[in-house]
């Protein structure tokens, strides 16, 4: 039974030590001069189901512009209560990493382009309409 015990800590170690270095880094993590700032529109915002979570957590999903060209997805788990789909949002992007990106404020950034205009308005029109689908089902 002795003998067991060092394999047993080894493999503990081990596996704690990969989910440490395997998770995501947080913006604190990061240097905030390593972003800049590109829009974003949320397409889903749904309450997240886990027991553990706030009553007040949205799991976010959101679409970000890298360039006209190139549209990247991501979602993250945020407690704030005004973000619903086809809100515009600015999203932080890493320079280095694109992948790597974070939600900031609501709004549009001063960089958006005509292509990125209609496509937020486009995502807010789909939104608005399900509301009133929706709506006229009561």
């Amino acid at each position: 039974m002795l003998k067991k015990n060092p394999i047993f800590a080894f493999l503990f170690g081990s596996l704690f030590f990969n989910v440490i270095s395997c998770r995501e880094k947080s913006f604190e993590e990061y240097n905030e001069n390593e972003f800049y700032k590109a829009q974003g529109v949320v397409v889903s915002a749904k309450m997240t189901s886990t027991i553990m979570d706030s009553p007040f957590m949205k799991e976010i999903e959101f679409e970000y512009f890298i360039n006209d060209s190139l549209i990247l997805k991501k979602s993250e788990d945020l407690s704030f209560m005004d973000l619903e789909k086809g809100i515009p949002i600015e999203v932080l992007v890493h320079k280095e990493n694109q992948e790597v990106s974070f939600y900031w404020r609501n709004g549009f950034t001063d960089s958006i382009t005509p292509f990125q205009v209609q496509y937020v308005k486009a995502k807010m029109d789909k939104a608005v309409s399900e509301i009133k689908k929706a709506m006229n089902k009561r």
